[in-house]
């Protein structure tokens, strides 16, 4: 087989992977914002609603949201808004995306200068290309503070590695700043910086990039006020905890596989966790400190400096989360930072050789593989049923301003009615454009379909804003509506005499993996959701199931009638 005919190969197999994630990516997101998503419409809507001068305008980008400041985030979506004329979630997501696509690309420039085969980076691509970071995919300001932080991370790195002119060096440190001003441990890309201009005895160099990891520190305390994400509780087995989440997370790639087990999950990880940093500090100093004779361009300083930014950053989300709950640490929003570790491992191997390149190549390709099957199963559950709850809470907020799926949402600042009116934001292209005809008209009662429904009623204790108190919540659950793998899904449709309708999702439940191994299927039938009872007007409401259909959507009501009021719930046949 000639050269010519591998490459063609290759670049199908490349080509191929990525043009598959970008459709899942396309099927999945929504123009609706998501929680912190406001906060770029605030911004926005206060701009345009005040006369700022161009300094007030520069102290407001800058204020700090959640303790980061966010300035590329915001400043992003201002550009989406001069260039649409609305801010558009879906374009702040495929920004993202391509923020994570650049994260690659930088993986693939870096193993070609560590002369390794352009077929090393097809294992790279199976593990990134999953939904193992849909929290950091599939959510623009989330997207932005994590993965676009990533990329400009990379970029800076790559150029104060392998570019050591004063301009490659400046524009390094450019970088460094936006990334400070992305989130907060972006300012991380210093001190990983200095390390590696250390390492390799570039003093001149040092000094610059330490003056600006002064300046930007200087910069980005400037009347900092700190909140809630800065304050950390040390009671009870904090350091224990801390020890546990920081190994854990390292090792965190492997929630992919993590089934049922949560104590497996965070046991096996941690393990991995701590052989893969012991295997890779000893790597790094067999390379640098140990083999002084080496050329400076045989040294993995850009790994070195990755590896740095991301455990770092890791230890920050030990201290600041897992300190408090060992497992929250496994959410996908810090998914990327244990597969930037794996990804060097990876690397570290095939540099040592201890087998044919060829073989490791292999074997890391079908772990890719196995792990993007594993994501798939384990996360798209949590993919459909944001996808779902944002669709039905995009219903309802412009029929009755109100959020089912959170507790008292017309107090929160998710949506403000101001700002739409403005058109900042757009529910434009709803999801369920073609079934709004039949939700809006009054139930057809002529062919009422059976549905067995089972209702559950229980009471949540939440803590409001330090006032302690008790809601009533209520569970619908079903065990034979179909829930296909893709498509746009199910929901549960409360509609009253008077015709006051509500949208509701019908969340999808796992149906185990005897079921995704023989069947291919990720969803068992039916549904389980849960809400609050305070959320909706006291009435007796018809229940119906809104299921997609080659047209479009299928809307067909029960027998069944549920009544609603603050406290109770109750099924009527």
């Amino acid at each position: 087989m000639g050269n010519s005919t591998k490459s063609l190969i290759w670049g199908s197999i490349i080509v191929g992977i990525v043009v598959g994630y970008l459709f899942y990516i396309d099927a999945s997101a929504v123009n609706i914002p998501i929680s912190d998503d406001y906060d770029l419409v605030r911004v926005k809507y206060r701009l345009m609603t005040g006369d700022y001068s161009w300094w007030e305008t520069i102290q407001i980008l800058l204020e700090p949201e959640n303790d980061h400041r966010i300035l590329l985030p915001r400043s992003v979506a201002l550009l989406d808004y001069a260039l649409e004329g609305f801010i558009n979630y879906r374009s702040l997501i495929w920004f993202v995306n391509a923020s994570l696509l650049g994260i690659l690309v930088f993986w693939f420039l870096s193993f070609r200068r560590n002369h390794l085969s352009k077929w090393a980076i097809l294992p790279v691509l199976l593990w990134y290309c999953t939904p193992f970071v849909f929290d950091v995919t599939m959510w623009g300001i989330n997207g932005m503070q994590h993965t676009t932080l990533n990329l400009l991370v990379f970029a800076s790195l790559y150029l104060l590695v392998y570019y050591p002119s004063t301009i490659g060096t400046a524009i390094a440190i450019l970088l460094a700043f936006a990334a400070t001003f992305t989130n907060g441990n972006g300012f991380l890309i210093f001190p990983a910086g200095l390390v590696i201009l250390l390492l390799s005895q570039n003093w001149k160099k040092s000094i610059v990039w330490g003056s600006g990891m002064v300046l930007s520190l200087l910069a980005y305390f400037l009347n900092y006020s700190f909140g809630q994400a800065t304050q950390v509780k040390v009671s009870g087995d904090f350091f224990q905890n801390l020890l546990l989440s920081f190994g854990a997370l390292v090792g965190g790639w492997a929630a992919a596989f993590r089934g049922q087990n949560p104590s497996w999950l965070l046991v096996s990880s941690f393990i991995i966790g701590i052989i893969t940093l012991i295997g890779l500090l000893t790597w790094f100093l067999k390379r640098t400190l140990l083999a002084p004779l080496k050329p400076t361009s045989s040294k993995p300083y850009f790994w070195i400096g990755v590896f740095l930014f991301s455990v770092m950053t890791i230890g920050i989300i030990a201290i600041s989360r897992g300190g408090r709950d060992v497992y929250s640490v496994f959410t996908s929003r810090y998914s990327l930072y244990p597969l930037h570790i794996l990804t060097i491992a990876y690397g570290a191997l095939l540099l040592t050789r201890p087998i044919p390149n060829k073989w490791l190549i292999s074997i890391a390709s079908g772990f890719g593989v196995l792990f993007m099957i594993g994501s798939y199963y384990q996360y798209q559950v949590d993919v459909e049923t944001r996808r779902r709850s944002l669709v039905a809470d995009h219903y309802n907020w412009r029929h009755h301003r109100k959020l089912l799926t959170h507790f008292r949402s017309e107090l929160a600042d998710f949506y403000t009615q101001p700002a739409y009116d403005k058109g900042l934001y757009r529910f434009n292209n709803s999801p369920l454009a073609t079934a709004e005809a039949a939700l809006d008209a009054p139930a057809d009662t002529t062919k009422l379909a059976p549905l067995q429904l089972t209702l559950s009623t229980h009471s949540k204790p939440i803590d409001y804003f330090g006032h302690p108190q008790t809601v009533a919540q209520f569970t619908l659950e079903n065990e034979s509506i179909p829930q296909p793998n893709t498509g746009k899904g199910a929901f549960i449709v409360l509609k009253s005499s008077n015709n006051t309708t509500y949208v509701l999702p019908a969340i999808p439940q796992s149906g185990g993996r005897k079921l995704f191994v023989r069947q291919g299927k990720i969803y068992k039938s039916g549904f389980k959701s849960t809400f609050y009872n305070e959320n909706f007007v006291p009435a007796d409401y018809r229940i119906g199931i809104l299921s997609a259909s080659p047209q479009g959507f299928d809307l067909k009501f029960s027998n069944q009638i549920i009544r609603i009021d603050s406290l109770h719930a109750k099924l009527i046949d």
